[in-house]
C-alpha cells in the first residue's frame, strides 16, 4: 500500500521534498510542479497511510486553526521509508532542508559577499518588490512585516542561520566602529558561499524561475551602497514598512 502511493505521480518527489524539512503545500507544490489536484490527493494519501502528519501555521508560527496555513511533516515511518529510497540508490536527496532557502543561496551567489544582517533582509525585500518576479514565480518566497529596522522576516533569520549551520553558508562576524551606521550592536555578520557546496549553487540555479540570475543583478546597486542609504530608500519607498522601526528618525533625519 505505502510504496502504491510513493509509485504514482509525484509521489516520489514529495516524499523527498518532506525529508529534507516540513513544508507547505505550496512550498512542496513549488518544489515538485504539478497540479493542484495531484498535489493535494497525495498528501490525503500520505496521511492516510501514516506517513505525514499536518500541522496548521498563522503569521510564520505553529497554530491549531483550521483557516491557517497547511504544514506537513513526515512521520517516523515516512522518514524511514524516504531513507530506505535513498539507501537504495532509486533517488537522491535534496540538499537544502527549505525550498525557499535557494533565494538566499542564489542572492549569496550572485553578490559573492553580503555584508550585515540587516542588509541581507532588506536585499531580499526589494527582490520581491523589485526584480520584476511574479507573484507565482515567488511563491513560497518569504513573507514580510514592519520590524524593529523595517521590513523583517523571521524566516529570512531562521534560515541563513540553518544554512550556516548545514555548512553552506559561512559567517564572518567582523568588530565594527561605533561611529559606523549599523544595527549589530558593535558586529558585523558578513555572509559568504562556503566554496566545496557548489552543487547546492547547481541545484539551486536549475530549480529557480527562468532569467532569474540576471535579474539578480539588479541587487548589486543596494549591495554596494552605505547602509544608510539602503535603510532611506526602503524607508522611503514602502513606508508601510516602518511603522515599528526604532531608527526611522535617525535614518530620514540624516537626508533631511
Amino acid at each position: 500500500m505505502t510504496f502504491d502511493i510513493v509509485r504514482k505521480e509525484k509521489g516520489v518527489e514529495i516524499l523527498l521534498v518532506l525529508f529534507s524539512g516540513a513544508k507547505c503545500v505550496r512550498e512542496i507544490q513549488r518544489a515538485v510542479g504539478g497540479g493542484n489536484k495531484t498535489i493535494y490527493a497525495r498528501i490525503e494519501e500520505f496521511l492516510d497511510a501514516g506517513l505525514v502528519i499536518q500541522e496548521y501555521l498563522k503569521d510564520e508560527t505553529y497554530g491549531k486553526k483550521p483557516f491557517d496555513r497547511r504544514l506537513i511533516r513526515l512521520t517516523k515511518e515516512g522518514k524511514e521509508l524516504a531513507q530506505s529510497l535513498i539507501d537504495s540508490g532509486f533517488v537522491k536527496p535534496l540538499l537544502l532542508p527549505k525550498v525557499r532557502e535557494r533565494w538566499v543561496i542564489a542572492v549569496v551567489n550572485n553578490l559573492k559577499v553580503v555584508s550585515g544582517k540587516t542588509r541581507f533582509m532588506k536585499i531580499l525585500f526589494l527582490l520581491k518588490k523589485e526584480s520584476g518576479l511574479t507573484e507565482r514565480e515567488l511563491r513560497g518566497f518569504y513573507q514580510f512585516r514592519a520590524g524593529k529596522y523595517g521590513p523583517f522576516s523571521r524566516g529570512v533569520e531562521k534560515d541563513l542561520e540553518e544554512l550556516q549551520e548545514y555548512g553552506f553558508v559561512k559567517v564572518e562576524v567582523k568588530p565594527v566602529s561605533t561611529s559606523e551606521f549599523n544595527e549589530e550592536q558593535g558586529y558585523l555578520h558578513i555572509y559568504e558561499l562556503v566554496p566545496e557546496k557548489m552543487d547546492v549553487v547547481k541545484e539551486t540555479l536549475n530549480n529557480l524561475p527562468r532569467n532569474t540570475v540576471q535579474r539578480l543583478s539588479n541587487l548589486e546597486s543596494f549591495n554596494r551602497m552605505p547602509l544608510i542609504e539602503l535603510l532611506r530608500y526602503v524607508y522611503v519607498k514602502y513606508p508601510d514598512y516602518i511603522k515599528n522601526s526604532l531608527i526611522v528618525e535617525r535614518v530620514l533625519r540624516k537626508w533631511t
